[in-house]
């Protein structure tokens, strides 16, 4: 299952999403309140407006906060909101999110990173279902469904009196846990095709089945936000009205995770042949000398990975990647194991 709702991709294909999909739903029915775990970038404000948009609140605003994103000063009136006259500048009344978001969801993204202080407030707003804005002495009744996410081990948080072990069982009637996108490989390609429908205004390029196959064998530590990304990339790369291999390029995140093992057994007159040999070159677009190029190609021999090449070379892996491919271009024949991108 997957559609686009304002711009947020709804992916349920792989085996593990659709069991999420199935769970998040049944949850949604019921108003307790639920928090979603995971890394970084899987998509948790997206499972929240599954949940808020499947349950009967949907006819509700949905308001979502990133609670490390407001400076810590600023949380309780953006929250609670303020009255007039309550500090210097507040000229007039002022609602805040939980008044926004009234008969529907709000969405407490990074909870974990909630300053202790406001944690017992939230607290007592859950208890008894109030909020005080800021320079008031009467109470607003208030009905929100709390959704709360967080990428940090709670439990640890609490162990380690960060985070209020009653808060979390007050947030945590429900937990929903995305996985990443590594272990939901079924997801990559519809979610790749969306974006690309995005970032091209509905124009639907195609993509070819290596850039897709390509995109399943990598390790996404960035999850949908890193794959959101490289198809954007891929777009602004490629040539023609096909997406093509040689497009798909990576975030340098992944070059420590996936360290590149050189080869130590090519013999020296092989690379002499394969590698040094430039009497076919005839174009390097982004090399400005033939001094460059040697330097390169006897940094990569010297060393077993691209990242040290590259560290030794002064440049970022990626760009050692670029430069390689610059080879390719160019028609020198660079051995498979250096070529990899």
């Amino acid at each position: 299952m997957n559609s686009i709702t304002d711009d947020y991709p709804f992916v349920f294909v792989d085996p593990e999403s659709v069991a999420l999909f199935e769970l998040a739903s049944k949850v949604a029915k019921s108003d307790v309140q639920v928090m979603i775990t995971g890394p970084s970038g899987v998509g948790k404000e997206v499972l929240a407006r599954v949940v808020h948009e499947s349950s009967l609140r949907s006819n509700f605003p949905f308001v979502a906060l990133n609670c490390a994103a407001i400076p810590e000063n600023l949380v309780e009136d953006t929250l609670f909101g303020h009255e007039k006259g309550a500090f210097t500048g507040a000229n007039q009344i002022n609602k805040g999110f939980f008044e926004e978001a009234e008969g529907g969801t709000l969405f407490l993204d990074e909870i974990g990173e909630m300053p202790k202080n406001l944690q017992s407030k939230l607290l007592r707003v859950l208890q008894e279902k109030q909020i005080y804005r800021v320079g008031a002495t009467k109470a607003i009744n208030v009905d929100v469904r709390i959704i709360s996410a967080t990428n940090i081990n709670i439990k640890s948080a609490i162990k380690n009196k960060e985070f209020r072990e009653d808060l979390y069982f007050r947030l945590g009637g429900f937990i929903l846990n995305i996985k990443k996108l590594r272990d939901r490989p079924e997801d990559i390609e519809p979610l790749a095709r969306i974006f690309i429908q995005k970032h091209t205004n509905g124009q639907h390029p195609k993509i070819c089945r290596n850039a897709i196959n390509i995109l399943k064998g990598h390790t996404w530590p960035g999850n949908v936000r890193e794959l959101e990304n490289v198809i954007l990339r891929a777009i602004i790369m490629s040539e023609s009205e096909e997406i093509l291999e040689r497009d798909i390029t990576f975030d340098e995140l992944s070059d420590h995770e996936e360290d590149i093992i050189l080869p130590t057994s090519l013999e020296p007159e092989t690379i002499k042949k394969e590698i040094f040999s430039f009497a076919n070159v005839k174009k390097l677009p982004e090399l400005k000398s033939n001094s460059e190029l040697n330097e390169i190609l006897n940094a990569l021999k010297m060393h077993s990975t691209r990242d040290n090449a590259a560290r030794e070379l002064g440049i970022s892996p990626r760009t050692l990647r670029q430069k390689l491919n610059d080879f390719r271009k160019a028609g020198l024949p660079v051995p498979s194991p250096y070529a990899r991108t």
